[in-house]
């Protein structure tokens, strides 16, 4: 079964299942949000836990590759009294034209997509050159006990409920990409908040990937 499956299976659920880790990813959505501006794209949207957290004055345009993820988050958008725009496709590929978006945001969306690496590409392609892209994403730690008494076994409940894999390396993929402007580890290294921006030269460089 495939993670579209598995997360339109869960439907409104999903929400009863995260939102008890909410207390701990809160502080972190908030403070995401400081780094961005103008044009927006938010990659993975789900069902919106991110919406209440963006400041009034952006233009926010939000993916998600579940339908029945996707009209609850634009349910919780029209409670919220925000104008966003939602489009059902996946971050492997955005059909948007290039250098469409000042800010990227992803949040709890690498540890799901198929191919990370497509996925980065995309975002790298549709982000202004000079942008900023924003990550709050689950992420293998620095510490091995960690990694084989917590994310080894919660890896294979995550990845049998929802397809995620807890143990990638995104932070590593990230900086192949962009340039890390900052970087926090949470949880011991489980969770990650990334900000980068993608330099002129570099867009040079990855254009022709």
């Amino acid at each position: 079964m495939s993670f579209r499956e598995k997360y339109a299976k869960l439907g409104s659920r999903y929400d009863a299942l995260d939102g008890p880790l909410e207390r701990f990813f809160t502080p972190l959505r908030k403070k995401a949000v400081e780094f961005i501006s103008g044009r927006v794209l938010e990659v993975g949207v789900g069902t919106g836990f991110m919406l209440p957290y963006y400041p009034p004055g952006i233009e926010l345009h939000a993916v998600d590759a579940v339908p029945e993820m996707l009209e609850i988050a634009k349910k919780r958008a029209k409670e919220l009294g925000m104008n966003a725009r939602f489009y059902l496709m996946d971050v492997e590929h955005l059909d948007f034209p290039d250098e469409s978006f000042d800010t990227v945001v992803s949040a709890f969306v690498f540890c799901t997509v198929p191919n990370p690496e497509r996925g980065m590409r995309e975002i790298f392609r549709v982000l202004k050159p000079g942008g900023k892209v924003v990550f709050i994403e689950h992420t293998r730690s620095d510490c091995r006990l960690l990694n084989w008494f917590f994310l080894k076994p919660l890896d294979v409940i995550l990845g049998l409920m929802i397809g995620d894999n807890t143990l990638r390396e995104t932070h590593e993929l990230v900086r192949r990409y962009f340039m890390v402007i900052n970087e926090e580890a949470h949880y011991g290294g489980t969770v990650r908040l990334m900000v980068a921006e993608k330099e002129d030269k570099a867009f040079k460089t990855r254009g022709a990937l």
